[in-house]
């Protein structure tokens, strides 16, 4: 039995539909992400988890438990939220021992578990602090304290590293992963950026428009897009309207306007003369000079309009002869040179017969 199912749940506000009808299982133990775009639903449905809001239609349940009776205080759900609502005017100590200490425990059994979240979120010395005085980092770390100093079956985290730079946000993404390992506590983590989804997640779902598109693990998300939607919205990729001229079963051979014929992977429900997107992501994509990627079915010439340097890779924008543009990210390895290609530099550009994807309208 799943730990958490939601069941057909819908949501409506107004003429507005935020949730059609979306059901779902997150097992126990999983770090669970749901993504999408602004207005999706996911913040929605994680409202409803936690008994902020209430669905239209539809159960939300847990540990098989109908949770529609049951408000927010006596649900075994806790909350991170993006402001972290620590209360201002009191210490780490206070803001962490806060549940504790409005609940029938003892100072002796409050002292312990404060002691025991201190030492696990690397807080000590920081009990006497406030507020304005932790970093973001430490911030974050005290509300997660506080979240889960009760011990909850299952931690909802609401866009909680949106407000970290990108060097902080990449370490407290560590101890988040690190930490839920650790305890074994089923996290439901709602973001809309989506390399922090592939990084943090055991499964992902993909929401768009209060639907699900897509739930699966990281890596089959991100090879494996189940529609143009997904594979789109996850991670970056090159999309170019093509036709089908021959379905057969081990290829598709496509026609892409301004670059002619392709090879692509067969696919089961494409059939000749259908319309649509073929999608290829920039790393699949191979940029070269003279004939060295001849030996690729998929191959083509080009100049180099412009190059988005990342440090550790480069994104390569080539304009094809009929103006097609495709993106190819490289890693910056050679010696010495932190660009293998400049701008305005005539190249060929060509991929494998096996990669890419076809998505027919």
């Amino acid at each position: 039995m799943a730990q958490l199912e939601i069941r057909n749940v819908t949501r409506r506000f107004g003429d507005l539909l935020a949730l059609d009808d979306v059901c779902l299982k997150i097992e126990t133990g999983e770090f669970f992400t749901l993504l999408g775009p602004s207005g999706c639903g996911k913040t929605t449905l994680l409202r409803m988890i936690a008994g902020f809001d209430a669905p239209d239609s539809g159960q939300i349940l847990l540990d098989g438990k109908d949770l529609a009776d049951t408000p927010p205080e006596k649900r075994p759900v806790h909350t991170v939220f993006q402001s972290y609502a620590l209360f201002p005017h009191m210490t780490v100590a206070e803001n962490i021992t806060f549940a504790l200490r409005m609940g029938h425990f003892t100072q002796s059994e409050i002292s312990a578990r404060l002691h025991a979240s201190i030492e696990q979120m690397r807080l000590t010395g920081k009990t006497c602090k406030y507020p304005h005085e932790l970093s973001g980092g430490e911030k974050q770390r005290v509300a997660l304290a506080r979240s889960l100093i009760k011990r909850p079956g299952l931690l909802l985290l609401d866009e909680s590293l949106a407000a970290l730079d990108a060097r902080l946000r990449e370490e407290v993404q560590v101890e988040l992963i690190n930490l839920q390992s650790e305890l074994g506590i089923t996290f439901v983590f709602v973001t809309h950026a989506q390399t922090e989804a592939l990084a943090l997640s055991h499964r992902i779902a993909v929401m768009n428009q209060g639907r699900l598109e897509q739930v699966d693990e990281p890596s089959k998300l991100y090879g494996f897009p189940r529609n143009r939607f997904v594979a789109g919205f996850v991670g970056h990729i090159n999309q170019l309207g093509a036709q089908v001229l021959e379905s057969t079963p081990g290829r598709l051979r496509l026609s892409v306007p301004g670059m002619g014929d392709i090879v692509a992977p067969a696919q089961a429900s494409s059939l000749t003369g259908q319309a649509g997107i073929f999608s290829i992501r920039p790393e699949q994509v191979r940029i070269g000079i003279h004939d060295e990627l001849a030996g690729l079915k998929n191959h083509f010439s080009g100049k180099i309009q412009s190059v988005l340097y990342q440090g550790d890779v480069s994104v390569y924008r080539t304009k094809l002869a009929d103006g097609v543009i495709i993106e190819a990210l490289l890693p910056n390895s050679a010696p010495g040179r932190a660009r293998l290609f400049e701008i305005d530099d005539t190249v060929k550009i060509g991929w494998r017969h096996d990669a890419g994807i076809f998505f027919h309208d």
